[in-house]
């Protein structure tokens, strides 16, 4: 696939580091999340409207667009649900004074990752807990769901990633991973993608219990972030070592690299990505506390 990558925009406003990026309210380009503890939606670099704002820092935000809903999960004070069409409050859940790394819902489950090592489920519809997996004495940092093969994969700070069935909670295989915290993953078709803070990208055989099938030594410092750009063959990976980079997913070819002396990228770690896959845009949040648009087609 050929490609180029230009760079269209650089978004300012926050505070504090941008932690997490999800597709937009009705008109808008996206939303992002921040250690500001606001929720922005952006409509253009120039236009920015608060959507939230909390108390604590926000490492985790899930946008349910077809609902006009937003979770938005608030460090030591638990979550929260939002109308975005009306900027208010329509539900919250106490949690214990831990941190959120991930929400994630499916259908009518929403699940919630924290600090010390549980998942939380919580019905969509009731906004109740359902049921709680403690996984590990470990924080889960990150989830990716494989719904065809019915499983849920969590990433844990003990190194491991551990496979549940996503109807039953039972756990199915346990992978000895990584050396330090999986901080992100992501299936592509019956593959299990990796990779934290030790810099590698792993790719699992989901076919075959979850052997390891390649193993990548990929940046220089933790990837915060994997992510499967909709409609193309391509992967996008971010890092600590504030650099991009963009992978043929098929055979983890790498094919570009987007840094700050080539493409004037960030100058510190790159946190979190979002591909509007309408648009061909991907988006990257960072340190620096801006976010960068990118054009890649």
């Amino acid at each position: 696939m050929i490609f180029a990558i230009n760079k269209e925009a650089t978004y300012r406003g926050h505070k504090d580091s941008v932690y997490d990026l999800a597709p937009p309210v009705a008109g808008g380009k996206f939303i992002s999340a921040s250690g500001d503890g606001l929720v922005v939606q952006w409509n253009s670099p120039d236009e920015g409207k608060p959507l939230v704002k909390v108390n604590n820092p926000i490492y985790a935000i899930e946008h349910l667009i077809t609902q006009d809903r937003l979770w938005v999960g608030e460090n030591s004070e638990g979550i929260h649900l939002i109308d975005t069409a009306n900027k208010k409050e329509i539900g919250s859940l106490k949690l214990p004074k831990v941190s959120v790394f991930f929400i994630k819902t499916v259908g009518s489950k929403t699940f919630v990752g924290n600090s010390i090592g549980f998942i939380h489920v919580i019905d969509s519809s009731s906004l109740q807990f359902n049921h709680h997996i403690h996984g590990s004495d470990k924080s889960a940092r990150s989830v990716a769901i494989h719904q065809d093969n019915n499983e849920m994969a969590v990433g844990f700070s003990d190194h491991l990633i551990r496979i549940y069935d996503l109807n039953t909670y039972q756990l199915k295989h346990t992978i000895q991973a990584h050396t330090n915290s999986v901080f992100t993953l992501q299936y592509h078709q019956n593959f299990l993608i990796s990779s934290g803070r030790d810099a590698h990208i792993k790719i699992w055989d989901a076919s075959l219990n979850y052997i390891l099938a390649e193993d990548i030594p990929a940046h220089n410092y933790a990837i915060n972030q994997i992510l499967t750009l909709e409609n193309t063959n391509l992967l996008a990976s971010c890092s600590m070592d504030k650099s991009i980079k963009i992978w043929n997913v098929d055979n983890m070819q790498l094919l570009k690299v987007i840094d700050k002396g080539k493409f004037a990228s960030h100058g510190t770690s790159v946190n979190k990505l979002w591909w509007d896959k309408e648009t061909k845009r991907l988006f990257s949040g960072s340190d620096d506390r801006t976010i960068s648009e990118w054009k890649l087609f």
